[in-house]
């Protein structure tokens, strides 16, 4: 169900260019797809080069997902380039932060800001973009 889903919009601050960031989250895109929680359902990175900043727009099937996704993919090397690329300032929630995920950032060497409270209020997903689907 859509209203069970988790979106999350990641503020980073560049600590290089650009383009470190952009192979850095190219890799991890391309291991997350690979090899990561099936539960991760689009992994998406925008850089704004003149502000040096970037953002990450990632959309999970559920809060299960969010950690599972967080359990596999934080050891990994290419979660490490990502965060020698960038930091981490803030952590926005389109959906349940939910006691479990609260526990994991707690627990967690998180620093960002986390913002939370944004629940689903109504919509809808198309699965693809044509318009005969």
């Amino acid at each position: 169900m859509i209203d069970n889903r988790l979106t999350i919009l990641n503020l980073y601050e560049l600590r290089g260019a650009p383009e470190a960031f952009e192979i850095a989250v190219s890799a991890l895109a391309t291991r997350v797809e690979a090899e990561g929680h099936p539960g991760v359902l689009s992994y998406r990175f925008f850089v704004n080069a003149s502000e040096r900043t970037a953002r990450g727009v990632i959309d999970y099937k559920d809060p299960d997902a969010w950690i599972g996704h967080h359990d596999i993919a934080m050891n990994w090397p290419e979660m490490t380039a990502l965060h020698a690329a960038a930091t981490l300032a803030e952590v926005i929630f389109l959906g349940r932060l939910t006691s479990e995920i609260q526990a994991w950032i707690e627990s967690s060497a998180l620093t960002a800001r986390v913002r939370a409270g944004n629940i689903f209020a109504g919509g809808f997903q198309r699965l693809s973009g044509r318009s005969d689907e």
